[in-house]
């Protein structure tokens, strides 16, 4: 009988010390941020077990990254300030979807594409440097950034796609000479919107040229001389042509 309570003292101390070690391990291996990489592609920004009461406000990606995956970032709400490296040539769709305090980033030098919804609801993103090879923006790419007033675009542009910007803050947009495809609705719901000019490059405005629907404060349009695309706007809007 004695013998029967040791073996089963024993068994319980030994679950209880495997548990204390699991525990401890598991803190071991999470209480930091880490990223998963696998063939130099960031697949995953694991968050630390005490994300929301130390938060890691600021990232640096480590250089050699080549590719930051799909939603690697998704919902990172403590995240103010991320460093991308040169390394970086492709940013996947939905990265950064729903980082709500992301405020400042800067792409890459090498980066021809900002992916579908890639800083999509990133609430108060304010500063965004484009870099001189990007091509194409892709749909929804900054839909929801209420606080981006103003955005510089490099001559490199060809495209900017559907609702690329809706719903943002911007204030006064010119748009690239280079620029050939414009897609539809990429203005919605930017309320503050009061100037836009558009190049004399550009080619194609697609869906019917809608593009500045639920833009109350819209009241300049700058056209080159001799504008032939589909526009639609407000007869109240004042439209300036230039030479």
């Amino acid at each position: 009988m004695r013998s029967c309570n040791r073996c089963s003292k024993k068994k319980i101390t030994f679950l209880v010390l495997f548990i204390i070690i699991s525990v401890v391990i598991y803190i071991g291996l999470n209480f930091q941020h880490k990223f998963i990489i696998e063939d130099n592609v960031l697949l995953e920004y694991k968050r630390g077990i005490l994300a929301d009461i130390m938060p890691k406000k600021e990232i640096e990606i480590p250089y050699g990254v080549t590719e930051i995956g799909e939603k690697a970032f998704k919902n990172c709400s403590e995240l103010k300030k991320v460093v991308i490296p040169d390394s970086v040539v492709k940013i996947n769709s939905c990265a950064f979807l729903g980082c709500k305090n992301l405020i400042e980033v800067k792409l890459p030098e090498n980066v021809t594409e900002i992916s579908f919804a890639c800083f999509e609801g990133c609430k108060h993103l304010r500063t965004v440097v484009l870099n001189e090879k990007l091509d194409n923006i892709d749909m929804f790419a900054f839909a929801n950034c209420k606080d981006l007033e103003y955005i510089d675009f490099p001559n490199s542009i060809r495209k900017i796609d559907e609702f690329s910007f809706c719903y943002t803050g911007l204030r006064k947009v010119e748009l690239p000479e280079g620029l050939e495809y414009i897609g539809g609705e990429v203005f919605m719901g930017a309320e503050k919107l009061e100037e836009i000019k558009f190049p004399k490059s550009l080619e194609i405005i697609d869906a019917k040229g809608y593009l500045f629907d639920e833009c109350p404060s819209l009241k300049k349009i700058i056209l080159p001389k001799g504008f032939s695309l589909d526009l639609k706007y407000d007869d109240a809007v004042n439209v300036e042509y230039y030479e």
